[in-house]
């Protein structure tokens, strides 16, 4: 390769790796650490001989755990650095994919590099190909971003065989040399101990990493089928030879496989049985897409399976159309076929005895995969690389190259940015456990083990109990622990993950469902924050205020228990409803309980299925009575005032109400129990936990717009859900009084077209004047609700938000309009 040849190709080597670095490093600290990063931010933090003894117990060898050891002794624990250390290595994996790529070609195996100009250029253009689709795979940059073993171990799978690669060519040459008196091995030695070097560590990293090396030796045979000896002796030879590096390897993880037995032959199934078929099918997607594909990526993927099959396919095709080319030629590109196919197969067969299933596992094929794709992307400059034809087959390379990028560019945005694929959020949990957590309130873990990822993010001074504390889990002794636990508590924060294996009976959360007030249950990805609300006493069997009203001729509402009848933003309202099933019921239907101002406006609600999900109301039988505890989470920043409390019932797959039946008379679909009181917060909230959409830092002389979340009305969880003419706007804006109010005002907003002209106007005091500016306190947040109807006739199209304030009484403007965000109609 002429000098400026190489140049360019350096070049371009080094802007892959850039891009690659960049990749891998971009928003790394977005997402919260799950529960798995965080085992390993602990364990990686005790001395060496704890490692050893803790992974020995565990699933994983200690060889990353060591690493990560160092590292956070450098850089420290910080979320930045201790994934960086997978985001490095997931670099030196772009480059040793870049390396092999350069050995897929005969000419360049069997010459150890020195291929002739034109195959050296296509060599390098498969390299950088591959290079290139490594450093953009969504799978390999995600766990790249993920402070676990699985980036290490492709990483050390692929530099071991990238030395195998070197190593086979090297012995073959070496063995036609030794008959001009030059020692045997001689330039092939180095390369046997950098392979068994490579290869230890590997097996160290994980435990399925065997499958790497099981694919080398089936290679291995391959070669020594194909480039035979010339006799029986150099046959043996060869034999023995590669049986001792085996068993270096061998002997050099014998100790760690003698001490983890145990725990080998007991790791347990962690999927569902797999077809072979659903399993190809699921791997595509994966290796293609990653974990954040787009919703219908049938098209995206056929383009990478015929990149996939070309790349399998056609190097074969061509060798045997090339009569001059040795079968020894051939050998890259089994090893290639062995490395892709051999861990897939294995964890098929493994799983059929015992299911094992998870794509992370297979994270080591993704190397052999982007290498496929490369030679498949440039077997479509081959098939049209004629001088006349160089163009057409340039255009090719350059239209599979940007099918492949513009896809994993697609799969990466929703990987960075849509919270559908983000790892679960301990970071959100801990932060609102620290915001609304108060002395008298405590936060359960179950399962345990997630107490260090928890524990890494939440500083407070709330107790953290795990429960259970034996597994399987002793009824008698969580029992006492659950009622030491909401002994004199106000609150309870629970974290629930991984409960089928802890709490397989759901014995502690049907206690708390049973004998607490569930006021809360969100999922922050696979985890969930549950809140309750612990009753001063028992909860109380006796119907306080009894009511006699039907739901559809199928359920009647026996009364209800409501202990107190005021509470401040922030806390919780206690209320026990008393069902009684008239008839047998195949139905599921969900209670909703709500707290509502007098515009309509909610500042509590609670939606569940009785009994905190398990008193399913196709369980009841005829003429049985349940009792149905709710905790209704009053939102922070509320106004106070007074506010009614109304229940109802709806189907739970279709959400259609059931009509309320009073005095043999229907009365609407929903049943007002009483009016409660929302007294004035004791202090402000924190911003975090708010949960507003746009942050603003608009001022109005004393008052302050901190923030708003707009949705439609119903999909406030969903602020992306699409908007139609018809549909009600759900606004809420987020005030802060920054001194003492002295004029009460008026907000105005419009919904401005593209030209700027006003086409929806609405004009209200804040809370719709229910607690008006004057009496709002210095420093105090407060929540502010408007439902804004889109008539049927706005057109389609984009709508700008502008907000005024006025004083109400001279209609003076206070500061200027501000702009809230957009809204598209469809």
């Amino acid at each position: 390769m002429d000098r400026r040849r190489r140049r360019r190709a350096d070049i371009l080597l080094v802007l892959v790796l850039l891009l690659a670095l960049g990749l891998r490093f971009y928003r790394i600290d977005a997402q919260s650490l799950w529960n798995d990063e965080g085992t390993s931010v602990a364990l990686a933090q005790r001395d060496l001989l704890t490692i050893a003894r803790s992974a020995a117990h565990d699933i994983h060898p200690p060889l990353y755990y060591y690493l990560l050891h160092g590292w956070i002794a450098l850089w420290g624990q910080s979320e930045l650095a201790v994934r960086s250390l997978s985001a490095l290595l997931g670099t030196v994996l772009v480059l040793f994919t870049i390396q092999l790529g350069k050995l897929m070609l005969p000419s360049m195996a069997a010459e150890g590099g020195e291929a002739a100009h034109t195959g050296c250029a296509q060599a390098e253009r498969i390299g950088l190909l591959a290079g290139l689709f490594a450093a953009l795979s969504p799978f390999l940059v995600y766990y790249a971003q993920e402070t676990r073993m699985y980036t290490l171990c492709a990483c050390l799978g692929a530099a071991s065989t990238w030395a195998l690669l070197q190593l086979l060519p090297r012995w073959s040459r070496a063995e036609k040399d030794s008959g001009r008196h030059r020692p045997l091995w001689r330039g092939a030695q180095g390369w046997a101990a950098c392979y068994v070097i490579l290869t230890i560590p590997l097996l160290y990293t994980h435990y399925f990493a065997v499958a790497v090396v099981l694919a080398q030796n089936l290679a291995f045979l391959y070669w020594l089928v194909i480039d035979r000896p010339g006799n029986s002796a150099g046959l043996l030879r060869r034999v023995l030879i590669w049986a001792a590096l085996q068993g270096l390897v061998l002997a050099a993880f014998a100790p760690w496989l003698i001490a983890a037995r145990g725990q080998l032959q007991a790791w347990p199934a962690v999927s569902e049985p797999v077809k072979l078929t659903a399993l190809m099918v699921d791997l595509l997607r994966v290796f293609s897409l990653g974990l954040s594909a787009p919703a219908r990526p049938a098209l995206l993927l056929f383009g990478f399976a015929v990149l996939l099959l070309l790349g399998a396919v056609a190097p074969l095709w061509q060798g045997w159309r090339n009569r001059q080319t040795s079968l020894a030629s051939t050998v890259p590109h089994m090893m290639l076929l062995l490395y892709l196919s051999v861990p897939i197969f294995l964890l098929y067969l493994l799983s059929l005895r015992r299911p094992m299933y998870n794509p992370k596992f297979l994270l080591i094929c993704a190397v052999p995969f982007a290498l496929l794709l490369a030679r498949g992307t440039d077997t479509l400059f081959s098939l049209s690389a004629s001088d006349r034809r160089a163009r057409v087959g340039s255009l090719l390379v350059a239209a599979g190259a940007g099918w492949v990028a513009v896809a994993s560019l697609v799969s990466l945005k929703g990987y960075y940015w849509n919270q559908a694929f983000a790892r679960d959020n301990y970071r959100g949990i801990a932060q609102y456990v620290q915001a609304m957590g108060v002395p008298g309130d405590a936060v359960l873990i179950n399962a345990p083990g997630q107490i260090e990822t928890f524990s890494y993010y939440y500083h407070g001074s709330l107790p953290v109990i795990p429960l259970p504390l034996q597994r399987p889990l002793n009824k008698d002794i969580t029992l006492a622990d659950l009622q030491n636990l909401v002994k004199d508590r106000r609150r309870v924060f629970a974290v629930f993950w991984a409960t089928d294996e802890s709490d397989p009976e759901r014995f502690i959360e049907g206690w708390l469902d049973n004998n607490t007030y569930k006021a809360m249950d969100s999922w922050y990805g696979n985890v969930r924050l549950v809140v309750y609300a612990v009753p001063s006493g028992a909860i109380e069997g006796r119907i306080e205020h009894p009511l006699d009203v039907e739901f559809g001729h199928q359920i009647r509402l026996l009364g209800y228990n409501l202990p107190a009848e005021t509470v401040t933003p922030g806390d919780i309202l206690q209320l026990s409803l008393f069902w009684q099933a008239l008839t047998p019921m195949t139905q599921r239907y969900k209670v909703f309980t709500h707290v509502l101002d007098p515009y309509g406006h909610m500042v509590g609600q609670r939606d569940a299925e009785p009994g905190g999900g398990v008193k399913m109301t196709t369980l009841w039988k005829e003429g049985e009575q349940v009792t149905d505890n709710y905790g209704l989470l009053i939102l922070p920043g509320a106004p106070p005032g007074e506010y009614l409390l109304e229940i109802g019932l709806y189907e739970a797959d279709s959400g259609l109400r059931l009509f309320v039946v009073s005095n043999k008379q229907e009365a609407g679909n929903s049943v007002v129990l009483q009016a409660i009181q929302v007294l004035p917060a004791v202090a402000s909230p924190p911003l975090s936990i708010l949960g507003f959409t746009g942050e603003t830092d608009a001022h109005f002389q004393s008052l302050w717009l901190r923030g708003y979340s707009l949705a439609r009305l119903g999909a406030e969880h969903d602020p992306t859900a699409p908007l139609h003419p018809g549909d009600i706007v759900h606004l809420t804006l987020f005030w802060e009084a920054t001194r003492q109010v002295t004029e009460d005002v008026v907000v105005t907003l419009r919904f401005l077209d593209s030209s700027g002209k006003a086409r929806l106007e609405r004009t209200a005091p804040p809370t719709e004047g229910m607690y008006p500016t004057t009496q709002w306190l210095p420093e105090q947040l407060v929540r502010d609700q408007h439902n804004v109807v889109l008539p049927d006739d706005l057109s389609v199209g984009t709508y700008r938000i502008t907000l005024e304030v006025r004083t109400l009484a001279t209609g003076q403007q206070l500061g200027s309009p501000t702009t809230l965000g957009s809204l598209t109609l469809q």
